[in-house]
């Protein structure tokens, strides 16, 4: 059973890969994040704390192990669902707040790269953003994001804010790259 697709556009991240849970390799968890291996693709990633069905996390692809891209989903019950589709590739603006750090933000702008459907809603999937610096250090120092869809796409989303731990990260992390660089090894072995 197909839950979403993504489709990546960025020169360093040419695929079209269908995710589906029969596809991932056995889950590593930690605290509350997951580390799944899915073809020559490694996603670390968390549920959302409102909605379950929202994911934040990253990706890493084969070759690419020191970089990270971010992955998202959100999904939308509007009642006019195709507008979703029309929306592909457009970027929606997201705040990031990170409470415990005297409430910082963070504003970037995220790529709609696929719209599915899943039972009466759609789930879009945002990517294509490398993770920076400044970003990285707040999910590896607090425990808390939230993000949120603002306007005009916000009216959009029954649910257009929502949270995510950050307990477990950092191991996710590290596991992520681990797996990744253990793809590239075994194909020099071979």
């Amino acid at each position: 059973m197909k839950f979403f697709k993504i489709l990546c556009s960025l020169s360093f991240f040419l695929c079209s890969i269908p995710l589906s849970y029969a596809e991932e390799s056995k889950t590593n968890k930690y605290k509350n994040w997951e580390v799944n291996q899915i073809g020559d693709l490694i996603l670390y990633r968390t549920h959302g704390n409102i909605v379950h069905g929202h994911s934040l996390g990253w990706i890493k692809r084969k070759g690419q192990c020191n970089y990270d891209n971010l992955y998202l989903t959100y999904s939308s019950s509007h009642k006019d669902k195709d507008i979703l589709e029309k929306l592909k590739h457009n970027k929606i603006p997201l705040k990031l707040v990170f409470p415990e750090g005297d409430k910082s933000t963070l504003s970037i702008e995220v790529p709609i790269v696929a719209v599915n459907d899943f039972g009466s809603m759609k789930i879009i999937t945002l990517t294509n953003v490398r993770q920076d610096i400044l970003l990285n250090a707040y999910m590896e120092k607090l425990h808390l994001v939230e993000a949120t869809i603002l306007k005009p796409y916000a009216n959009l989303f029954d649910i257009p804010k929502d949270s995510w731990s950050l307990d477990g990260y950092i191991a996710a992390k590290l596991k992520a790259k681990e797996m990744c660089e253990a793809i590239v090894s075994e194909e020099n072995f071979i």
